[in-house]
């Protein structure tokens, strides 16, 4: 396939645009110049006023990153999260509402939430816990803080909601480093929180599945699945970059420092082989597309001054900071610490925050924070 296809199947992400609009009228009540930040996100005022219209998935990751740093607020995607009427979210919360028990609706969000965010692909287990993650298609997962966050916190609340029950999930796990606010967070969820993770997922106790909900109505159900099920027909099914996929396995496991070729293969479902080749055809390799992908989270985290450069260095998966200073150099022709002044100088901000202080010297790739109920 052409690159320039490619490129253009992963911009076709779409979704309901709901966060969207929620920070939307956050920054609006807060005085933020809120035309600058849709501008430089690829939105238009129309878009966000139209509910109707769906919004590019990688725009509304753009929007809500700048209102989030325009109104100061680290953790926005959470808070608002729980500012919302769930039912604003459409015909994906009737379906699951309609249904019979928590186990039956969780199944209708994980069949049909590609009608609010064709970007993310719930998967809903069950074993000795009931497991709910949360994965990025088509889009890369590491540009992504606030959207994440918020689904996360509104999928515990509207479980909460439609059985009437206060929920309290075992376990948060969340990809993307962030140690400041983490209490907070832990305290919104009321659930221990781990940052860092290898995967977005939360775990409830396995009995809830069973929790029928106040809102059942079988008639209402039988209409809404088929809905959602002519509205799926309807659909064109898009790829996803073989890159970007290779970008999110990657993303896992980078502050592990397991960083092969073989280990993200593996992950995919392919051999090593086929996935140099597919990389090939696509115009990139494995080598390329994992350099890249550190360059722009090493610049991301340059804008925290709550990380030292020893930390960034572990989040990249170098083993030591001569080895993180020389790749730099590479990519800039100047040194992290001196990419960091310029950034200070120029009045850049972008916030990311960090998991616990690494000892490169004898870590071995336990990089996870816990926080939650004692």
């Amino acid at each position: 396939m052409p690159q320039s296809a490619l490129k253009q199947i992963s911009t076709l992400r779409t979704c309901g645009g709901l966060l969207s609009r929620l920070a939307y009228e956050r920054a609006r009540r807060e005085g933020v110049d809120v035309g600058m930040l849709l501008h430089q996100s690829g939105l238009t005022a129309r878009a966000i006023k139209d509910k109707d219209t769906p919004l590019g998935v990688r725009n509304q990751i753009r929007f809500v990153e700048l209102v989030a740093d325009a109104v100061g607020d680290k953790i926005l995607g959470f808070h608002l999260a729980h500012v919302y009427d769930p039912r604003e979210i459409g015909l994906l919360y009737y379906v699951a509402a309609s249904a019979e028990n928590l186990w039956e609706s969780l199944l209708r969000v994980e069949r049909y939430s590609a009608l609010a965010n064709d970007g993310i692909v719930l998967t809903v287990r069950k074993g000795n816990l009931l497991r709910i993650q949360f994965q990025y298609a088509g889009v890369p997962r590491h540009t992504d803080t606030h959207q994440v966050e918020f689904w996360l916190a509104s999928l515990v609340r509207i479980c909460r909601r439609l059985t009437n029950r206060d929920l309290k999930p075992i376990h948060v796990r969340i990809m993307h480093p962030r140690a400041e606010d983490r209490r907070g967070i832990a305290k919104l969820l009321d659930g221990d929180i781990e940052t860092g993770a290898h995967v977005d997922e939360i775990e409830f106790p396995l009995e809830i599945c069973d929790f029928p909900l106040v809102t059942a109505d079988p008639y209402l159900n039988r209409l809404c699945v088929q809905c959602c099920e002519e509205t799926l027909l309807r659909r064109e099914t898009k790829g996803s970059p073989l890159k970007i996929r290779v970008e999110n396995a990657i993303a896992a496991i980078l502050p592990h420092r397991k960083i092969r070729i073989d280990i993200v293969a593996g992950k995919l479902g392919m051999s090593s082989k086929t996935l140099a080749r597919k990389l090939t055809s696509e115009g990139c390799s494995f080598a390329q597309t994992l350099n890249d992908l550190r360059s722009a989270l090493a610049h991301r985290y340059l804008a925290d001054r709550s990380l030292t450069i020893s930390e960034i260095a572990w989040l990249l998966g170098y083993s030591e900071i001569g080895a993180f200073t020389r790749a730099f150099q590479r990519w800039t022709r100047m040194t992290p610490s001196a990419a960091r002044t310029g950034q200070r100088a120029s009045g850049h901000r972008l916030r990311v925050v960090r998991t616990r202080k690494p000892n490169l010297a004898s870590d071995t790739g336990k990089n996870h924070q816990i926080y939650g109920r004692k």
